[in-house]
């Protein structure tokens, strides 16, 4: 169900609190950017804004409202308007400019276009099947649901199961932080279809990042073309992006507002910018866990000091803005800390932070608080994860049209060919001449390779220097673009006195990107992606979602089997968080008919679903086969014999009920 007054808040709530931010450094600088590209980067600006702002509110215990956000974000807009409307004595304008299109904004329109076929290509994929796909997306549901019903990010109940390790049973809330949900779980405040509003939003702010790079690119390059170059090959690599619902999309695509905000500190009066830079960094903290915020903060200070060497000075408010971002993302990690006791705290994110095979492990093991502190310390370079392995030059220089949906891997054959042409070049171009300023952006994208080809190689190479390896992907598409695009600059430029060549040149960069890299990316994010591992088979993930379309959106599911989850990330609800319903779970297959009759009454719930499948598989994990071999068919007899449940859907396995 397409929300028209969602999608229009979106903009308000990005803009305007972009705006707010930027209004008064732009108000007396002397530098200002062309209008396209300040209300544009508002937007990207406003999303880091919008994610340490909501933290900060919390904090506060403030509901998490979005008349509160949409408040937040017209307030300075609004006065500016009513200020320039008095200073013209109440009238409105009698003049307005002439639109001129202009070289730059030509640009712009080709930025816009990558941009349409990018969020044409995830949402195309995202809503070509009724499901959320893998784990991650149904995790993030519980927590989108949460904020929007009881806004609040603070998780009050915790899975006392060792496995977890004390976590909260919303997979991505407290202490994982929660910008991420609390942004889309804000937005499901007016967009009453959950699913939608994940799979709409999701893609739009991982399509956006294109703009935002673009402008970075330009700041960083100083030249439209490469810049423009850059954008269209990250948005073709493989490696970069798919429309996997997790908070990676925002983290990584606060990247680029973040390195543009750190160029801007480099102008004139650049100083009142490392305001911005933490407010930024900020964001990025309180969206992803530790594992991309440090990689991301990383990348930053390698730009921080190539630039303070290249420059003969240490570059103080950069450092400043890196660091008071930290500081200010405490308003998250310091009251986790101070919630759970830092015993408490670390025994939350150990099965998270040490590799999963041996989460249980470790969760069960008992060792002293400065063991296990120094043991997540080191974790932290640990390239482990479930999709790292050791990557072949294949993996690299071919992309395939099979990938894995939430990293994907692989460049292709023509763009690998321009970064390593490109690469070449700059080593053998610049050489004696790197340490130069006009280079620093140069420089800065070599050590930015190094790192980031380091740290996806973490299983392959001796030493890791980061943590989970197939995720660092995301990363090295960044380099590779900005170098791929320098590389294409210089082979297009060869030809600049035969401009017939010079164009058959582009056309042959551009479709050979597009056919070894664009069709497999674009073959990879529409094709029909795996869900979750509750269901039995891949027809029953359909099945639901044509069975949840006989039934108005939010209503009231329960599941007899403990996937609550699965009605949540359908568009129906069911309180995961509630106690009543966990300890009602925990011994439900012994609660005869008028027991858990009662029960569904007095939680309001109008449905009830039973997967004679799914039932028998999860209940006789918990409570043993033999119980469950006596006891199921039992209660089974009673659903489908009372009349105080009405079927609305049968067939061999799934029965929907109606409670009467």
């Amino acid at each position: 169900m397409i929300s028209v007054t969602t999608i229009f808040l979106f903009f308000i709530y990005l803009w305007g609190l972009g705006f707010s931010l930027t209004y008064f450094i732009y108000l007396k600088s002397a530098t200002k950017p062309g209008l396209v590209e300040r209300h544009i980067m508002n937007m990207g600006i406003g999303l880091g804004v919008f994610a340490i702002l909501s933290i900060i509110i919390n904090f506060f215990r403030i509901p998490l409202d979005w008349r509160l956000f949409l408040l937040f974000s017209l307030v300075i807009p609004l006065y500016v308007c009513f200020k320039d409307f008095k200073s013209r004595g109440f009238k409105l304008p009698t003049k307005f400019p002439k639109l001129v299109l202009t070289k730059s904004d030509l640009f712009v329109l080709a930025v816009f276009i990558i941009f349409a076929v990018s969020f044409y290509t995830y949402a195309s994929g995202a809503f070509a099947y009724p499901y959320l796909e893998d784990e991650d997306p149904w995790g993030h549901s519980q927590g989108v649901k949460y904020v929007a019903l009881d806004k609040d990010a603070y998780d009050p109940i915790a899975d006392d199961s060792p496995q977890r390790g004390g976590n909260s049973v919303i997979s991505f809330m407290d202490p994982y932080p929660p910008a991420y949900d609390i942004f889309l779980g804000v937005l499901h405040q007016t967009s009453p279809d959950l699913p939608w509003t994940m799979k709409f939003f999701n893609a739009l702010i991982i399509s956006l990042g294109f703009f935002f790079f673009y402008f970075f690119a330009y700041s960083f390059m100083q030249n439209k073309t490469k810049a423009l170059l850059a954008t269209f090959f990250l948005a073709v690599i493989p490696s970069y992006l798919s429309h996997f619902i997790w908070a990676h999309g925002m983290a990584i695509t606060l990247i680029f507002p973040t390195l543009y905000v750190f160029n801007k500190i480099f102008e004139e009066d650049g100083k009142k910018w490392a305001i911005v830079l933490a407010v930024m960094v900020a964001g990025i903290w309180v969206t992803q866990n530790l594992s991309q915020p440090i990689k991301i903060t990383t990348l930053l200070l390698i730009y921080a000091i190539v630039a303070s060497v290249v420059y003969g000075s240490f570059l103080k408010y950069h450092f400043a803005g890196i660091l008071g971002g930290m500081v200010l993302s405490q308003f998250w990690w310091t009251a986790m800390v101070q919630k759970y006791t830092l015993k408490g705290f670390i025994g939350a994110w150990e099965p998270v932070l040490v590799n999963d095979g041996a989460a249980d492990a470790v969760a069960n093991t008992s060792y002293n608080l400065f063991d296990k502190l120094f043991a997540l310390l080191a974790s932290l370079t640990n390239p482990g994860g479930t999709g790292s392995r050791s990557y072949t030059f294949s993996d690299f220089f071919v992309a395939k049209s099979s990938n894995l949906i939430n990293a994907p891997i692989g460049i292709g054959i023509v763009l690998s060919l321009l970064a390593l042409f490109g690469l070449g070049y700059l080593i053998f171009k610049y050489r004696s001449s790197l340490v130069a300023k006009e280079n620093t952006w140069r420089v800065v994208a070599l050590f930015w390779l190094i790192y980031t080809f380091w740290a996806v190689n973490g299983m392959t190479f001796p030493i890791s220097i980061a943590r989970d390896a197939f995720r660092s992907w995301f990363l090295l598409a960044i380099p590779v673009a900005l170098i791929a695009a320098e590389g294409s600059y210089v082979l297009i430029n060869t030809f600049r006195k035969n401009k017939l060549v010079q164009a058959g040149l582009i056309l042959c960069i551009v479709v050979g990107v597009i056919a070894t890299s664009g069709l497999q990316k674009y073959d990879v994010n529409t094709a029909i992606w795996p869900t979750s591992g509750s269901f039995m088979n891949m027809q029953e993930p359909f099945l639901y979602g044509e069975l949840f379309k006989q039934i108005p959106l939010n209503s009231k599911v329960f599941l007899y089997a403990p996937r609550d989850k699965l009605a949540i990330g359908y568009g129906m609800f069911s309180c995961i968080w509630c106690e009543e319903i966990i300890e009602f779970r925990k011994d439900i297959l012994h609660e005869n008919f008028d027991t858990l009759y009662s029960f569904l009454k007095r939680n309001e719930y109008e449905y009830f679903l039973i997967n004679k499948n799914m039932d028998y598989d999860d209940l006789s994990k918990k409570f043993g086969e033999e119980d469950v071999k006596t006891l199921l068919p039992e209660r089974y007899k009673e659903f489908l014999t009372s009349t105080k449940l009405t079927p609305i859907y049968s067939d061999e396995t799934v029965i929907l009920f109606k409670v009467n």
